[in-house]
Protein backbone atom coordinates (compact mmCIF):
# COMPACT_ATOMS: atom_id res chain seq x y z
CA UNK A 1 0.00 0.00 0.00
CA UNK A 2 1.02 3.61 -0.45
CA UNK A 3 1.41 5.97 2.43
CA UNK A 4 1.00 9.42 0.86
CA UNK A 5 3.12 12.04 2.53
CA UNK A 6 3.44 15.33 0.68
CA UNK A 7 6.96 16.68 0.56
CA UNK A 8 8.23 13.73 2.58
CA UNK A 9 11.86 14.06 1.65
CA UNK A 10 14.11 16.92 0.72
CA UNK A 11 17.57 16.43 -0.69
CA UNK A 12 20.39 17.29 1.64
CA UNK A 13 22.82 19.96 0.50
CA UNK A 14 25.34 18.65 -1.99
CA UNK A 15 28.20 16.89 -0.23
CA UNK A 16 30.71 19.22 -1.76
CA UNK A 17 32.49 20.06 1.49
CA UNK A 18 34.67 17.04 2.11
CA UNK A 19 36.03 17.70 5.60
CA UNK A 20 35.13 15.14 8.26
CA UNK A 21 33.29 15.34 11.56
CA UNK A 22 33.67 12.99 14.54
CA UNK A 23 30.84 10.63 15.47
CA UNK A 24 30.65 8.22 18.39
CA UNK A 25 28.82 4.94 17.82
CA UNK A 26 26.94 3.76 20.92
CA UNK A 27 26.27 0.01 21.16
CA UNK A 28 23.50 -1.17 23.56
CA UNK A 29 24.90 -2.32 26.88
CA UNK A 30 23.73 -5.89 26.46
CA UNK A 31 22.65 -8.17 23.62
CA UNK A 32 19.92 -10.79 24.13
CA UNK A 33 22.38 -13.55 23.21
CA UNK A 34 24.99 -12.46 25.76
CA UNK A 35 25.04 -14.55 28.92
CA UNK A 36 27.33 -12.88 31.42
CA UNK A 37 30.62 -11.05 31.36
CA UNK A 38 32.50 -14.06 29.98
CA UNK A 39 30.23 -14.42 26.97
CA UNK A 40 30.19 -10.95 25.40
CA UNK A 41 29.76 -10.56 21.66
CA UNK A 42 32.15 -8.88 19.28
CA UNK A 43 30.79 -6.86 16.35
CA UNK A 44 31.64 -5.85 12.81
CA UNK A 45 30.84 -2.22 12.01
CA UNK A 46 30.15 -1.50 8.35
CA UNK A 47 29.36 2.11 7.50
CA UNK A 48 28.91 4.57 4.65
CA UNK A 49 30.67 7.80 5.61
CA UNK A 50 28.93 9.87 2.94
CA UNK A 51 31.48 9.02 0.29
CA UNK A 52 32.67 5.42 0.65
CA UNK A 53 32.00 2.27 2.67
CA UNK A 54 34.32 1.37 5.54
CA UNK A 55 34.63 -1.56 7.93
CA UNK A 56 35.85 -1.90 11.53
CA UNK A 57 36.15 -4.71 14.06
CA UNK A 58 34.66 -3.94 17.49
CA UNK A 59 36.18 -6.17 20.23
CA UNK A 60 33.95 -7.99 22.71
CA UNK A 61 32.87 -5.75 25.58
CA UNK A 62 33.58 -2.47 23.80
CA UNK A 63 30.40 -0.39 23.68
CA UNK A 64 31.57 2.88 22.15
CA UNK A 65 33.72 3.55 19.11
CA UNK A 66 34.76 6.83 17.46
CA UNK A 67 34.64 7.24 13.68
CA UNK A 68 34.77 10.12 11.19
CA UNK A 69 32.16 10.87 8.53
CA UNK A 70 31.89 13.42 5.75
CA UNK A 71 30.19 16.68 6.66
CA UNK A 72 27.06 17.68 4.79
CA UNK A 73 26.09 14.07 3.97
CA UNK A 74 24.02 11.21 5.33
CA UNK A 75 26.13 8.54 7.03
CA UNK A 76 24.72 5.03 7.48
CA UNK A 77 25.88 2.46 10.07
CA UNK A 78 25.31 -1.29 10.36
CA UNK A 79 26.60 -3.28 13.33
CA UNK A 80 26.62 -7.08 13.01
CA UNK A 81 27.10 -9.28 16.06
CA UNK A 82 29.82 -11.87 15.37
CA UNK A 83 30.00 -10.45 11.86
CA UNK A 84 27.08 -12.65 10.72
CA UNK A 85 24.09 -12.29 13.01
CA UNK A 86 21.37 -9.67 12.57
CA UNK A 87 22.48 -6.06 12.50
CA UNK A 88 21.73 -2.95 14.48
CA UNK A 89 21.42 0.24 12.47
CA UNK A 90 21.89 3.96 12.81
CA UNK A 91 22.15 7.17 10.83
CA UNK A 92 23.89 10.54 11.07
CA UNK A 93 23.19 13.60 8.96
CA UNK A 94 23.91 17.34 9.07
CA UNK A 95 22.53 18.92 12.23
CA UNK A 96 22.67 15.74 14.30
CA UNK A 97 24.70 15.54 17.48
CA UNK A 98 27.92 13.60 17.81
CA UNK A 99 26.38 10.31 19.00
CA UNK A 100 24.64 7.59 17.00
CA UNK A 101 22.70 5.05 19.08
CA UNK A 102 22.47 1.73 17.25
CA UNK A 103 18.99 0.16 17.21
CA UNK A 104 17.84 -3.30 16.06
CA UNK A 105 14.70 -1.93 14.37
CA UNK A 106 16.94 0.09 12.02
CA UNK A 107 19.21 -2.83 11.16
CA UNK A 108 17.66 -4.17 7.94
CA UNK A 109 17.03 -0.67 6.60
CA UNK A 110 20.64 0.34 7.21
CA UNK A 111 21.87 -2.77 5.42
CA UNK A 112 19.66 -1.90 2.45
CA UNK A 113 21.10 1.62 2.24
CA UNK A 114 24.65 0.27 2.51
CA UNK A 115 24.02 -2.07 -0.42
CA UNK A 116 22.65 0.85 -2.40
CA UNK A 117 25.57 3.11 -1.48
CA UNK A 118 28.02 0.50 -2.78
CA UNK A 119 26.94 1.30 -6.35
CA UNK A 120 24.98 4.59 -6.12
CA UNK A 121 26.65 6.59 -3.36
CA UNK A 122 25.45 10.09 -4.23
CA UNK A 123 21.66 9.53 -3.93
CA UNK A 124 22.16 7.82 -0.57
CA UNK A 125 24.43 10.62 0.66
CA UNK A 126 21.69 13.15 -0.18
CA UNK A 127 18.86 11.22 1.49
CA UNK A 128 17.17 12.90 4.48
CA UNK A 129 16.59 10.18 7.05
CA UNK A 130 15.21 12.72 9.52
CA UNK A 131 12.33 13.33 7.11
CA UNK A 132 11.73 9.57 6.80
CA UNK A 133 11.76 9.05 10.57
CA UNK A 134 9.64 12.14 11.28
CA UNK A 135 6.96 10.82 8.92
CA UNK A 136 6.25 7.99 11.37
CA UNK A 137 6.94 5.24 8.84
CA UNK A 138 8.01 1.94 10.43
CA UNK A 139 11.32 1.22 8.72
CA UNK A 140 10.74 -2.51 9.13
CA UNK A 141 7.67 -2.26 6.88
CA UNK A 142 9.31 -0.38 3.99
CA UNK A 143 9.28 -2.19 0.64
CA UNK A 144 12.99 -2.18 -0.19
CA UNK A 145 12.89 -2.40 -3.99
CA UNK A 146 10.26 0.34 -4.28
CA UNK A 147 12.06 2.59 -1.80
CA UNK A 148 15.40 2.39 -3.61
CA UNK A 149 13.76 2.96 -6.99
CA UNK A 150 12.23 6.15 -5.59
CA UNK A 151 15.53 7.25 -4.01
CA UNK A 152 17.36 6.86 -7.31
CA UNK A 153 14.62 8.55 -9.35
CA UNK A 154 13.92 11.34 -6.86
CA UNK A 155 10.23 10.44 -6.44
CA UNK A 156 10.05 9.74 -2.70
CA UNK A 157 7.81 12.80 -2.20
CA UNK A 158 4.97 10.74 -3.71
CA UNK A 159 4.97 8.34 -0.78
CA UNK A 160 6.60 5.18 0.55
CA UNK A 161 5.37 1.70 -0.30
CA UNK A 162 4.87 -0.41 2.84
CA UNK A 163 4.69 -4.16 3.29
CA UNK A 164 2.23 -5.85 5.62
CA UNK A 165 3.09 -8.46 8.23
CA UNK A 166 2.93 -12.15 7.35
CA UNK A 167 1.19 -14.65 9.64
CA UNK A 168 3.50 -17.65 9.98
CA UNK A 169 3.15 -21.04 11.67
CA UNK A 170 6.13 -23.41 12.05
CA UNK A 171 5.79 -26.88 13.63
CA UNK A 172 9.37 -28.13 13.17
CA UNK A 173 11.09 -26.12 15.92
CA UNK A 174 12.86 -28.17 18.64
CA UNK A 175 11.64 -27.74 22.20
CA UNK A 176 13.23 -25.06 24.35
CA UNK A 177 13.29 -21.38 25.28
CA UNK A 178 13.97 -19.40 22.11
CA UNK A 179 15.44 -15.95 22.71
CA UNK A 180 14.92 -13.32 20.03
CA UNK A 181 18.09 -11.50 19.01
CA UNK A 182 16.02 -8.29 19.04
CA UNK A 183 14.31 -6.79 22.08
CA UNK A 184 11.53 -5.41 19.85
CA UNK A 185 10.63 -8.93 18.59
CA UNK A 186 9.11 -11.31 21.20
CA UNK A 187 10.95 -14.42 22.35
CA UNK A 188 8.93 -17.64 22.63
CA UNK A 189 8.99 -21.12 24.10
CA UNK A 190 8.27 -24.55 22.62
CA UNK A 191 7.31 -26.98 25.40
CA UNK A 192 7.72 -30.02 23.17
CA UNK A 193 9.02 -30.63 19.65
CA UNK A 194 6.34 -30.55 17.00
CA UNK A 195 4.15 -28.02 18.79
CA UNK A 196 3.30 -25.17 16.33
CA UNK A 197 4.82 -21.76 16.96
CA UNK A 198 3.07 -18.70 15.55
CA UNK A 199 4.67 -15.47 14.31
CA UNK A 200 3.52 -12.18 12.79
CA UNK A 201 6.49 -10.69 10.95
CA UNK A 202 7.37 -8.15 8.27
CA UNK A 203 9.52 -9.34 5.36
CA UNK A 204 13.07 -9.79 6.62
CA UNK A 205 15.35 -12.21 8.43
CA UNK A 206 14.79 -13.07 12.10
CA UNK A 207 16.96 -15.12 14.46
CA UNK A 208 16.26 -16.83 17.77
CA UNK A 209 18.72 -18.70 20.00
CA UNK A 210 18.15 -21.68 22.27
CA UNK A 211 21.09 -20.89 24.52
CA UNK A 212 20.97 -24.08 26.60
CA UNK A 213 21.23 -26.25 23.49
CA UNK A 214 23.38 -23.84 21.44
CA UNK A 215 20.87 -23.76 18.58
CA UNK A 216 20.03 -20.92 16.21
CA UNK A 217 16.67 -20.62 14.45
CA UNK A 218 16.65 -18.41 11.36
CA UNK A 219 13.37 -17.39 9.74
CA UNK A 220 13.40 -15.61 6.38
CA UNK A 221 10.26 -13.85 5.17
CA UNK A 222 10.40 -12.75 1.53
CA UNK A 223 8.49 -9.73 0.18
CA UNK A 224 6.55 -12.10 -2.10
CA UNK A 225 5.29 -13.99 0.98
CA UNK A 226 7.63 -16.99 0.68
CA UNK A 227 8.81 -18.32 4.05
CA UNK A 228 11.85 -20.43 4.97
CA UNK A 229 13.27 -21.53 8.31
CA UNK A 230 16.33 -23.46 9.43
CA UNK A 231 17.78 -24.61 12.76
CA UNK A 232 21.59 -24.63 12.91
CA UNK A 233 24.34 -24.61 15.57
CA UNK A 234 24.72 -21.29 17.31
CA UNK A 235 27.98 -19.59 16.25
CA UNK A 236 30.77 -19.91 18.80
CA UNK A 237 32.31 -16.73 20.20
Amino acid sequence: MKLIILCLLLSLPACSVRHTVPVEIAIPEDHPFETGERNLLWFTLLFFDGESIREMHIPAGERRVAVSVKSGCLAVFSLKALGELGSLGGFHEPGDGGEVIMLPEYGAFSEMLLRAASYRAEPVARLSMSMVLDSGVDLQAVDESSFLADVFSGTLSKGITLNGKESITIDTIPSGEWVSERYDIPSFSVPFSGRPAHFLLYPGVYRYAELERNLLLTIAVMEDGEISSIVSPLPVW
